[in-house]
């Protein structure tokens, strides 16, 4: 007697990327989980979480719904969240060089999945780094999620709204306390003190495998 395969919530999770011909690394990473990670969710190996399948139905542009079997237990979940307002579970994707170019006047080239600790945030948005200029520490291909309203200390990682290139730097202070941008490839850009409040916070780099920083 044949054997009856039963399906579960990885396995449509599993199907719908293939069907969508999205690799396992590329989901991950747009969904903000590890490759390994969401590999253990198709496989069932590690339990589904309503965000999980939230995130993941963004990604492959169906309903949440869509991605649960029928007698899913994260239906009624799920059902739940679609009639609650919920803070807004993607924020618009701007390119690097684009922003550099074109300042404030640059427009989104799409969107991407909110990561958790930007939920709550109005005015959250992410950067696609797509040159070499920051090689080999951010690769074409990172994308920057960045949090507009949160206080900019030294050290932090930030995005540039004062000169917008180099647009990437670490926020840096001498000991006589000037301030200074320092790139990731040991560019030096002096800055004004009242510069600080131009600056926006990097919140979070998501590498090409999913991992974040």
């Amino acid at each position: 007697m044949m054997e009856t395969k039963v399906e579960h919530d990885g396995t449509r999770l599993r199907s719908y990327r293939v069907m969508k011909n999205i690799t396992l690394t590329r989901a991950a990473g747009m969904c903000g989980v590890s490759k390994s990670e969401l590999s253990k969710l198709e496989s069932g190996a590690r339990p589904i979480r309503p965000d999980h399948v939230i995130k993941l139905a963004g990604v492959y542009g169906i309903t949440p719904l869509d991605l649960l079997t029928p007698d899913s237990k994260l239906r009624a979940f799920i059902e739940h969240a679609a009639e609650t307002p919920v803070a807004q579970r993607e924020i618009p994707l701007f390119e690097g060089r684009a922003l550099s170019l074109r300042h404030k006047d640059a427009k989104p080239t799409g969107k991407v999945p909110c990561p958790v600790q930007l939920i709550d945030v109005p005015g959250a948005y992410a950067v696609g780094i797509c040159d070499m200029a920051n090689a080999p520490a951010l690769l074409p291909g990172v994308i920057l999620h960045v949090h507009p309203a949160r206080p900019v200390l030294i050290n932090d990682l930030v995005i540039n709204r004062v000169t917008w290139s180099p647009l990437v730097f670490f926020l840096r202070q001498t000991d006589d306390g000037d301030l200074y941008g320092l790139t990731l490839s040991k560019k030096r850009v002096d800055l004004d003190r009242d510069a600080i409040d131009l600056l926006h916070k990097v919140a979070g780099v998501w590498m090409l495998n999913g991992s974040s920083d």
